[in-house]
């Protein structure tokens, strides 16, 4: 084997090497280090046996092999979040409301007489207070509706 090719042979090696440990890296965050374990020393020693006998796979194949272990790990190790839909803001039904006032009166009092309210401040625990919605899941229906209304 000619030198330039020992040389292109480590070099893709290293490149390979410096992938793989950027991958392991980026795994490892958040991490407590671990001790080697022996199975994993003696996997090591072969790689760079390997290495060093030429034995050497290619770059698109090891980076393959580590994005998907990576990959099932994030799976398996990162822990579910069930997002939540924000409540909607008792500004935003009451500036809808007031959008559709001018043309939608009639409608709009229809709809508030579907879902058992008189207007929608009935809904405020105090009514200069916009944070103190005492109904939510009303609020939120009639802001349904009026989007529905609005199309």
């Amino acid at each position: 084997m000619s030198i330039e090719a020992l040389i292109k042979l480590h070099t893709e090696a290293l490149v390979a090497n410096t992938e793989a440990v950027k991958l392991l890296t980026l795994s490892l965050a958040g991490r407590t280090p671990t001790k080697t374990s022996k199975a994993d020393a003696e996997k090591i020693a072969e790689g760079i046996a390997d290495a060093e006998a030429g034995n050497i796979k290619p770059i698109e194949e090891v980076k393959a092999k580590l994005e998907a272990k990576v990959e099932e790990r994030k799976a398996v190790e990162e822990p579910k979040v069930e997002t939540k839909v924000a409540a909607v803001p008792y500004e935003t039904v009451r500036a809808l409301v007031l959008k559709l006032a001018p043309t939608q009166r009639d409608a709009i009092k229809a709809l508030n007489a579907k879902h058992g309210i008189a207007n929608l401040k009935v809904l405020l625990d105090k009514e200069d207070d916009f944070s103190t919605v005492n109904d939510q899941a009303k609020l939120e229906a009639v802001y349904a509706d009026l989007q529905a209304l609005e199309a």
